[in-house]
């Protein structure tokens, strides 16, 4: 066999990205050998490594089955599936796979909170940064958002706050953190999962060696397999046990309760909809967990604001608002949008205006197309597969095309009257358009200050 080639590395880092850097910077400064390869043209990828000074050679093009079958320990970029047959042929001969949380893990030396789900892992990751460093925590928030987390380590914090992808999880299995949640589960990444049992298996591993495990009582997927943590704590919409986290209704308001205690009305909660109370609740539950400070928690939450391109409110030209949830990158997160935002709408006397579309990554939109027909006035489709999108309302609703995120701005101004919310959750990836989530959330941002 080719691959079974004569080498004095035991690794090989595959991908030149912003993780596969990151892995090559770690490696290098502590003088662990090894060979590195990126599987896609040299033209595109100078670009990522220009100016980085490493020693080992970067490799490109196309890996033949048996490339890496004379390696020990493969680190896989999350991009790349663990189903590539040169990854499939290497483990068969004994390398183990890994990524860069399995790295960090065997190095970091203090705690760490663990967050994962289909949707809210960006904003609960950064609320709990927050929380902890209201309590005097010196903590960051890193994983699958920000800088790399291999590049944060070594430095003076005492409490690392991750978000973690079902792509790296899959490659982790030494994290053991102090704390650990699903926030919840829907169908994501079918083009990379053979099915839910796969993406599941997945996100489940944020569970192991977990010391404890936080819940949610409204989707049975997030509960732990495993009795071994610690600590359990749940949250959910309805009213919780003693020790759990949910809602109570008293004097016709509703709050948010620890067991039988009060906490804050969900009014003073200043991002609007259910699905940003869900994620307050499970912050809430990470910080007893971690044993944050409870009043310093509750004002951190009532405080945030929230992330770029998350539920994000945007100003208008008139009495309608628009929302910036640019992030919803599957049908899960654009459903939890919708239904938390619907109620919000409806108290002030209006409805509600969808735009969406883009890359549907081999989504079933049926649930999707269900929840949209229900609780929309408008649908305003854009991207590639907007046809499959629209057979999924089966003309239950109005629908219309746009060409670009100005025209489907332009649209929904001319739909919209006092007291209505345009809100962009996409259901999509967005690189058939735009450069990224980010792209098409300040395209969506620019177009409605246009307006003015």
């Amino acid at each position: 066999m080719s691959g079974l080639i004569a080498t004095s590395n035991r690794r090989a880092v595959i991908g030149a990205g912003i993780t596969g850097r990151s892995v090559a910077r770690f490696l290098t400064a502590r003088n662990m050998p090894f060979d590195w390869f990126d599987t896609r043209a040299s033209e595109v990828n100078l670009k990522l490594a220009d100016g980085e000074l490493l020693e080992a050679p970067l490799q490109f093009g196309e890996l033949s089955d048996d490339r890496l079958c004379g390696y020990d320990e493969i680190i896989l970029s999350p991009g790349l599936a663990k189903t590539e047959p040169y990854v499939v042929e290497a483990e068969n001969v004994g390398a183990k796979i890994i990524g860069d949380i399995e790295l960090f893990a065997r190095h970091v030396e203090v705690p760490v909170a663990a967050i994962t789900g289909s949707n809210g892992k960006s904003s609960v990751t950064k609320l709990l940064a927050e929380v902890a460093q209201a309590s005097g925590r010196n903590a960051i928030a890193a994983g699958n958002l920000g800088e790399p987390v291999l590049d944060q380590l070594n430095r003076d914090y005492d409490l690392y706050v991750l978000e973690l992808s079902s792509f790296q999880l899959e490659t982790t299995s030494s994290l053991k953190p102090a704390a650990a949640v699903i926030l919840n589960m829907s169908p994501d990444h079918m083009d990379r999962y053979p099915s839910m049992i796969e993406y599941h298996a997945a996100k489940r591993r944020i569970h192991f060696g977990a010391t404890g495990i936080v819940t949610n009582r409204d989707d049975l997927l997030t509960q732990a397999l495993s009795g071994d943590a610690n600590i359990h704590i749940s949250f959910g919409f309805d009213e919780p046990d003693l020790g759990q986290y949910g809602l109570r209704v008293k004097g016709g308001r509703t709050y948010v309760a620890r067991g039988l205690e009060l906490l804050f009305d969900v009014d003073r909660v200043e991002l609007r909809g259910r699905h940003n109370l869900s994620n307050a609740l499970a912050v809430l539950a990470m910080a007893e967990v971690l044993d944050l400070n409870q009043q310093q928690t509750i004002e951190t939450i009532l405080a945030f604001r929230g992330l770029p391109h998350r539920c994000e409110s945007i100003q208008g030209s008139n009495k309608v608002s628009w929302i910036n949830d640019s992030k919803a990158t599957n049908a899960g997160a654009a459903i939890a949008a919708i239904t938390g935002m619907v109620d919000w709408v409806n108290k002030a006397g209006g409805q509600l205006i969808l735009i969406a579309g883009g890359q549907s990554k081999g989504q079933d939109f049926s649930g999707f197309g269900k929840i949209v027909s229900e609780n929309c006035k408008q649908l305003i489709l854009i991207g590639e597969d907007a046809q499959q999108i629209e057979k999924s309302v089966d003309g239950a609703i109005l629908v219309s095309r746009a060409e670009s995120m100005q025209e489907a701005v332009l649209q929904a101004s001319r739909l919209a009257g006092d007291g209505d919310c345009v809100l962009l959750s996409p259901a999509c990836a967005s690189f058939d358009q735009f450069d990224g989530y980010q792209d098409r959330g300040n395209q969506f941002r620019q177009a409605v200050e246009a307006l003015k």
